[in-house]
């Protein structure tokens, strides 16, 4: 069954679970470290006209180190990997570590939930000093719960 991946969730992952590499920081320990294991083309430097993830089809390949299990992919490889809508799409190419957990519909629920109270606690008015700052850190705590949630899923 095909995984497809929604747009701003691939686009999250290159920006936050990927790191453009110059030339000079791959291994050489063979010729192979050298280029893309998915289209073996050689690595170039990445391009300093633009920051990483955007990819402007006129760049050249170059390195770009997976954070969850430090595999390196040519940086056009690896988006068409992943938005290649394959079964395996959603997992590294080559130790198959999944970058992209299928959705949890209790996690949603809770996400849900998380929303509608953070929501609730926002349109609370409070003259007490003292519960509007309990009001206020309960508040920050919840969002940093939500985002928790989120950064652990790349979405």
């Amino acid at each position: 069954m095909p995984n497809s991946i929604p747009d701003f969730q691939i686009q999250n992952f290159l920006s936050r679970q990927t790191i453009a590499l110059p030339i000079y920081s791959l291994p050489v320990g063979s010729p192979h470290d050298q280029e893309c294991p998915i289209c073996h083309v050689f690595y170039a430097d990445p391009p300093s006209t633009h920051v990483h993830p955007d990819f402007p089809s006129s760049s050249k390949e170059y390195a770009c180190q997976v954070r969850a299990c430090k595999h390196i992919f040519g940086r056009r490889c690896l988006e068409r990997h992943i938005r290649g809508n394959q079964p395996w799409s959603h997992t590294c190419p080559t130790c198959r570590k999944e970058w992209f957990p299928a959705p949890n519909k209790g996690r949603s629920d809770m996400l849900a939930s998380l929303e509608r109270v953070l929501t609730g606690l926002a349109n609370i008015e409070v003259r007490d000093v003292q519960v509007r700052r309990e009001i206020d850190d309960v508040e920050r705590a919840m969002r940093r719960v939500r985002e928790v949630l989120y950064e652990n899923r790349w979405i």
